[in-house]
């Protein structure tokens, strides 16, 4: 009987748009982007034995929406021969690319589009789904023999962003040193039957974010200074994944300053390669010999040997719901919607600044929809969150789209019996944050201002970190883990 062996295969394509797209994450930003500070890069690893293929992409957008993240899922899937939901789309989520999630975000498929933007627009993320499914296709052909291996470093960049005003209590976007995090540089380490570097894929839970809203520049933000130091050190092909960032924010965030960039990204770049260089991906057992020289002397040396390339290779997929909290009245959702156009008819007659104007024009949007869905009597909402995991031996990949916060992660590692387990978040979708009680119930940018920029209705409920770790607990289980 033939042996089953793990192969993997690596490729990256370039997905810059050209410049005048407006960049998503920041409604202070109405103008079209002037240029590029780095390309934009899409990476896939494809990975497989004879009975499983799994496909992991790292993109330098902020993400995806659901619809056509699964149309990309799916024609990658056909291309390659595998099920669409054995491949990950993973976003680093920079805020310095174009608009990608279409209807959600603060795009130009929302408000205050430009004649011909959204067809320009849709043409290239047209042009992008088919240079996502070549990428993932030429990385499949070149698959080779390989092994794996897996480790951790730490790396004191993420802070909590949470800050709490101490004047009048107000939660801003800030730093929390007190607040909780995860450090932790997880990698994963794919090498040739040699031993030889094919790829590393790195995980961290911090916003990418570190250049602000006066840039307009398309760039890969930090993740990018991760990738291009990590592939000068180890000649592995970098992918990055950003964790459960959704209340997670660089020490250093918003800048002008360019070596802010470099200065964060480097200092993960280091613990990648720190937890990189401790793993050995080949076969081989720790041999001490005696010797000799003017002294006694203990050697040690390995002795590698021939052994499988790996022992399980499995996937699973599972499904969070998050509750929302219950809608208003029709009164109250009335009267929401006739004080926010008049503030917008105001800024109009007032010729105020677009800057102004066009998150007004976002918050009619929002409290329109929230009254069509009262009117109709959907007062009861929820969302759904498609999860995934891919497992290698001892090694486990969670992913799920959206923003989550970092307890999830960390629940979800608690949870996990994995020796190493490394959680991806913007993966497969962007659909909301995922708060946990205490934002909920203190207030905050993602359970209010983010309700708007991604035309959700309600604050989800205080049980929904919970939940999801929940869930991802029945695929852990399905996993064996």
């Amino acid at each position: 009987m033939a042996e089953n062996r793990l192969t993997a295969g690596v490729a990256r394509v370039d997905i810059t748009p050209p410049p005048g797209f407006r960049m998503q994450g920041s409604m202070r930003r109405i103008e079209g982007a002037e240029g590029a500070e780095s390309q934009l890069l899409a990476t896939a690893l494809v990975i497989a034995d004879d009975n499983v293929k799994i496909v992991i992409l790292d993109c330098d957008l902020i993400g995806f929406d659901l619809p056509l993240v699964q149309s990309i899922r799916t024609a990658i899937g056909a291309k390659v021969g595998t099920s669409s939901g054995n491949v990950l789309v993973g976003c680093t989520h920079t805020h310095n690319g174009p608009c990608s999630a279409r209807g959600i975000l603060a795009g130009p498929h929302d408000v205050a589009a430009r004649p011909g933007e959204i067809e320009a627009l849709d043409d290239y993320l047209e042009r992008l789904a088919e240079q996502l499914v070549d990428v993932a296709s030429v990385a499949d052909a070149r698959r080779v023999s390989a092994r794996v291996g897996a480790a951790s470093d730490q790396a004191r960049v993420a802070v909590n962003r949470e800050e709490i005003e101490p004047e009048d209590g107000k939660v801003l976007i800030g730093r929390n040193p007190g607040g909780v995090s995860d450090r932790s540089v997880d990698v994963l380490r794919v090498d040739d039957l040699e031993g030889q570097p094919i790829a590393i894929l790195v995980s961290y839970a911090a916003h990418p974010v570190v250049m602000g809203f006066n840039s307009y520049l398309y760039s890969q933000d930090y993740p990018g200074v991760v990738r291009r130091v990590v592939e000068a050190a180890s000649r592995a092909t970098c992918l990055f994944l950003t964790g459960a960032a959704g209340n997670q924010a660089c020490w250093s965030f918003l800048q002008s300053d360019w070596g802010e960039q470099e200065r964060m990204g480097g200092q993960i770049a280091g613990a990648a390669l720190n937890a990189f260089y401790q793993i050995e991906t080949r076969p081989h057992e720790e041999i001490r010999d005696r010797g000799k020289s003017l002294s006694d002397i203990a050697l040690y040396h390995k002795r590698f040997h021939e052994g499988p390339t790996h022992r399980i290779l499995k996937t699973a997929h599972g499904m969070a719901r998050v509750k929302l909290q219950k809608l208003p009245s029709l009164d109250e959702a009335e009267g929401r919607v006739a004080r926010e156009r008049a503030v917008l008819e105001g800024m109009v007659d007032a010729e105020a600044a677009t800057t102004e104007r066009v998150p007004q024009e976002l918050v009619v949007r929002w409290a329109q929809g929230v009254l069509d869905k009262v009117r109709a009597g959907d007062l009861e909402q929820s969302l759904e969150y498609p999860l995934v995991g891919f497992r290698i031996d001892d090694f486990v990949l969670l992913g799920m789209p959206g923003e989550p916060f970092v307890e999830i992660q960390l629940g979800v590692k608690e949870c996990s019996r994995a020796k190493y387990t490394m959680f991806a978040g913007y993966a497969n979708g962007v659909v909301a944050y995922v708060p946990v009680a205490q934002t909920v119930r203190q207030g905050g940018m993602s359970v209010s201002s983010a309700l708007r920029t991604y035309n959700i209705p309600a604050a989800p409920v205080e049980s929904a970190a919970d939940d999801v770790i929940s869930a991802f607990g029945d695929l852990l289980a399905e996993l064996g883990l």
